[in-house]
């Protein structure tokens, strides 16, 4: 049966007409449009709030990996930086890749801005998913490595060039892509794409300088069979002209990656020589006498390391059962060197509890070792034992984050003299130097050039003992004024009572010659007489306790002269020439006795082409005051063109205006302006350099500091 359909009651109808109204629609509307906002703001502002905390922990953990690679001092341990800044780079990647900031790229005026952002992004992801995670990787292998029977494992560094190669390749890639971007509307993301294309060009051209070396690590390390090296320790408590007395020797070798450090060998233990091992040898005994090739620990009364290192390879090869060894190397360093190392990797326990970090290692190695250590064997022992602690320290303690320190302290050591490299092959040495890892200075040649000269006074302490801590130098240089030369006086100085003897070797035509300058030297014992009495005879020597007995090897600049000596007790030994300069040999006959103080003086003649006023430069003597090199280029100069040298070279017809370079200015003084005071000039580039006139990786490195300035914030670039 079929029903009609029944109708709504009335309360039905009524509630139907209410929600049918205009107002409710409208309102209803108005909810599923808010809903729909909320969402879309909800879905933008999520991601935009992971957005914001990725970049700060991108931001943050960049900062740190920046502020320690430029030794500014970051905030955290680089390992977690690093891994900071990879997890926080993929994450902005990935969220800026979904699919809601595709349809903003499409539908706004900000599309070339996501797609700019998207690229760096993609760039940057790229280079951390590649190369970077391939050398964190490798910095895990070696970081905190450490010595297992005096040897350590670096055959992961022979992966190094292939990683920086593919690195080189992906920074070429990303680079060009960032370079085609359309011109995005914002002028911060301009600005952050533009700086990124600069800094992966610094990167490449940075990785470029490491190149020659990066690809010589395998070879040095023993991929191609085992390699010698000999490790010098040097003295400076005894001194000789290079820097120390050669107390220990080690050899250390390096077969496919393992490097294995031997026993140190003390100098007194190895057989001495019997003849010269060369033919420089004995043009250098003529000058140096023939301790130079004889003992071990005197082969660096030769200031230059390269011929004092070949020196005591040639008598390493000497020794019963080192015959047949190839020696790649020599490494020489001294207690400044010990010292920075250890200040760059933290402080060393020794086994009888003494504690060395980076500001009394060098006085303890080189005056209370003595004190608390006066029997030989016992001393020797102790120092052998302490060497092994302090470079399985090291090793261990090297890693990403000593990484900078480190460098720096192989880079200024290097300079000053403290730590000297000789290697076989020279273009090995030259690659190392390139980088600037290790400065010019690294090789200890003699310095100094024509057109800039350095004299030098070389000490070299005769007597058995430890009391050049105790010496205390002090050197003058006045320029000669007037018409007639200081070496035509009867007396060149007022401290020495004595008169000059001349000294030219006549080796150089007088033309060739160029200003004058007179040299003081002193040097004072400081040692009292009290502590002559009551310290170990180890320091003070067994017979006249307390008295030095230096040796002086003074040195002529290059193209120049030493025309005068003057000194109340000694001995001139010799006066030659090795390797076209002049050096002079003199003895103090009466050395330095406590609280006394010895003066000599030489006249100096600097080449008539030399452009700058002559720097002395000096074994690096260390005591309780610091270390002192020299004059670092002060001259007293009240002369202005009057000059003699303007005389002679009138008088000769070879100049008419008192001046070498023909402008009144007289070999780099002022040409008459001088107010007679002290003048100091910047000591210059060592002409040994393999790399004058490019700063090198760590320079770079160093601009890019400036530029950036420390601590490093990148948030000023945003």
């Amino acid at each position: 049966m079929r029903r009609s359909p029944q109708h709504i009651g009335r309360k039905g109808h009524q509630f139907l007409s209410q929600a049918l109204r205009p107002r409710r629609i409208v309102l209803y509307v108005v909810f599923v449009l808010l809903g729909a906002v909320l969402s879309v703001v909800g879905i933008y502002g999520i991601s935009a709030l992971k957005l914001y905390t990725e970049a700060n922990r991108f931001i943050s953990a960049s900062e740190n990996l920046a502020n320690t690679a430029l030794g500014c001092g970051g905030g955290g341990n680089i390992g977690t930086s690093a891994r900071e800044m990879v997890t926080s780079t993929r994450a902005l990647r990935d969220e800026l890749d979904k699919s809601q900031w595709t349809f903003l790229r499409d539908h706004t005026a900000y599309g070339n801005d996501i797609t700019a952002a998207r690229t760096m992004l993609d760039a940057m992801g790229n280079l951390v998913d590649g190369p970077f995670t391939d050398l964190m990787d490798l910095s895990k292998q070696l970081s905190g490595f450490s010595m297992k029977d005096k040897s350590v494992d670096l055959s992961a560094v022979t992966a190094m060039p292939g990683i920086v190669k593919q690195a080189r390749a992906d920074i070429k890639v990303e680079t060009r892509r960032l370079e085609k971007l359309a011109p995005p509307k914002s002028s911060s993301i301009a600005s952050m794409v533009k700086t990124g294309v600069s800094g992966l060009k610094s990167v490449d051209k940075m990785l470029n300088e490491y190149d020659e070396l990066i690809n010589l690590l395998p070879q040095l390390l023993g991929e191609n069979g085992e390699r010698t090296y000999l490790v010098a320790i040097y003295n400076p408590a005894e001194l000789r002209s290079g820097g120390g007395m050669v107390g220990n020797i080690a050899p250390v070798t390096a077969d496919h990656g393992k490097v294995t450090i031997g026993d140190f060998i003390a100098t007194t233990d190895i057989t001495y020589g019997t003849q010269p091992y060369d033919a420089e040898n004995v043009k250098e005994a003529a000058v140096f006498g023939d301790q130079v090739w004889k003992y071990p620990q005197t082969t660096t009364v030769n200031p230059n390391f390269q011929r004092a290192a070949v020196t005591l390879k040639n008598m390493w090869l000497a020794q019963p059962g080192n015959e047949n060894q190839e020696i790649a190397g020599v490494f020489a360093l001294d207690p400044v060197f010990l010292q920075s190392l250890i200040g760059a990797t933290g402080s060393v326990k020794l086994s009888d509890g003494k504690v060395l970090d980076g500001t009394n290692t060098v006085k303890f190695f080189l005056n209370e070792l003595y004190v608390d250590h006066p029997i030989y064997k016992e001393q020797n022992a102790y120092t052998n034992k302490a060497s092994k602690t302090i470079m399985t320290h090291v090793f261990s303690g090297a890693g990403t984050s000593t990484l900078s320190p480190m460098l720096k302290a192989l880079r200024q050591t290097s300079a000053n003299g403290h730590f000297k490299l000789w290697m076989a092959q020279e273009e090995e040495l030259a690659a190392l130097v390139q980088t600037k890892v290790f400065d010019a200075n690294v090789a200890g040649m003699i310095p100094g050039s024509v057109e800039q000269p350095k004299a030098g006074v070389y000490v070299t302490e005769a007597k058995p003992s430890k009391l050049s801590w105790y010496l205390e130098p002090s050197i003058t240089v006045k320029k000669t004024c007037g018409s007639d030369f200081a070496a035509n006086s009867y007396r060149i100085s007022d401290e020495v009572d004595a008169p000059a003897r001349a000294t030219n070797p006549m080796t150089i035509a007088s033309a060739g010659l160029g200003d004058e300058y007179t040299v003081t030297v002193r040097l004072k014992n400081t040692m009292t007489e009290e502590q002559a009495k009551s310290l170990p005879a180890f320091i003070t020597g067994n017979t006249e306790k307390g008295t030095m007995q230096p040796r002086l090897f003074l040195m002529a600049p290059e193209g120049g002269a030493i025309t005068s000596l003057a000194y109340e007790a000694g001995e001139m030994v010799s006066n030659g020439t090795v390797e076209d300069r002049q050096f002079i040999n003199l003895r103090l006959t009466q050395g330095i006795k406590p609280g006394e103080t010895v003066t000599i003086a030489f006249t100096v003649r600097a080449a008539e082409k030399a452009k700058s006023t002559l720097d002395v430069v000096t074994t690096p003597i260390i005591n309780e005051k610091g270390i002192y090199t020299g004059t670092n280029g002060k001259v007293t100069d009240t002369c202005g063109a009057d000059v003699p040298d303007a005389v002679e070279d009138q008088w000769a017809g070879t100049g008419s205006d008192g001046s070498a370079n023909g402008d009144g200015s007289s070999n780099g003084t002022d040409g008459g302006k001088s107010s007679g005071k002290t003048s100091s000039k910047p000591a210059d580039e060592n002409k040994n350099s393999t790399d004058s006139s490019n700063g090198g990786a760590l320079d770079k490195l160093s601009s890019i500091k400036d530029g950036l300035s420390c601590p490093v914030d990148l948030k000023k670039f945003m």
